[in-house]
């Protein structure tokens, strides 16, 4: 049973986490070609643009190839999606870390240091009823803001530190060693511990889950820059109609990064979380089962 559990524990990382954010970027790639005609557009408008090109190519190949080879289409898709899914993994952590170093690391300190002194300079009494009102009613667009430009996320819920300290010296007292209490240490020995016990755990399906949100996060960033940058190529060929909702989709495309922007790094405290009540369950299982 804890074979089938990891193996379909596996089949589900690389299902959420790699195929399905290789897929839907190639839909997204694919996409504009639904939305005009590409064979009114002149060769030399066609020649000029990366994007035109790219997409003339990709409507030329399906047209000759998907009605006569259809299982071949999907078979190579489907392993376009995994390749991809690699590809968008490696480069949403990238891209994330340096989101991270800039705003987490930079920008929002600097700006919460800004805003302690103004609030600071302008305001000595921190009872005023006034002040209490604004601090009220500002909170939400705060907290909203947070979200939308911070790009890192805590390993667990800071209220179960107590429980990380206490993993650790149970391990250090029972192992007779000095075990780090270092985060990735702990995460990495409960996982093992997990596996070798067939210990049921949701932190694996929440992993899956955050791999999946940070791939889809850029995903859709990537989605508005290139929304942005078709309809600049294609503007003169795009139907009226089209052109009243195109920024429609390039909002669509930000709220959608906006969204699994904060649920990647919820599922990433909720994996951590997870992972540490577990181990803890299991250090202390036989006290419960005594008890």
């Amino acid at each position: 049973m804890g074979d089938f559990l990891a193996k379909f524990e596996n089949f589900l990382f690389d299902i959420l986490g790699l195929v399905l954010p290789g897929l839907v970027f190639l839909l997204i790639l694919a996409s504009p070609a639904c939305l005009l005609d590409i064979t009114k557009i002149p060769q030399k408008f066609i020649d000029a643009s990366y994007i035109l090109s790219a997409l003339v190519t990709f409507s030329r190949i399906l047209k000759e190839y998907w009605a006569n080879n259809l299982n071949i289409i999907l078979s190579i898709a489907s392993i376009l999606s995994y390749l991809l899914g690699h590809f968008i993994k490696v480069f949403s952590i990238i891209i994330y870390d340096f989101l991270s170093t800039v705003f987490d690391k930079t920008i929002n300190k600097f700006t919460g240091y800004l805003y302690n002194e103004t609030k600071g300079f302008v305001i000595r009494n921190p009872q005023n009823r006034f002040y209490i009102f604004l601090q009220t009613l500002f909170s939400p667009v705060k907290s909203t803001i947070l979200k939308v430009f911070t790009f890192n996320s805590p390993s667990y819920f800071s209220e179960n530190d107590p429980l990380r300290t206490a993993c650790v010296n149970i391990i250090n007292q029972r192992l007779s060693t000095t075990y780090p209490d270092k985060w990735y240490s702990i995460y990495k020995f409960a996982t093992m511990i997990n596996g070798q016990e067939s210990q049921r755990s949701l932190a694996g399906n929440y992993l899956a889950k955050y791999n999946l949100y940070r791939s889809l996060s850029f995903i859709f960033l990537f989605t508005a820059i290139y929304y942005k940058c078709f309809l600049n190529a294609a503007s003169l060929y795009i139907s009226p109609e089209l052109t009243k909702i195109a920024s429609l989709f390039l909002i669509t495309s930000l709220l959608l990064w906006f969204t699994f922007n904060y649920k990647f790094k919820r599922y990433w405290t909720l994996c951590g979380n997870e992972t540490l009540v577990s181990l803890y369950y299991f250090l202390n299982k036989k006290k419960l089962n005594e008890s």
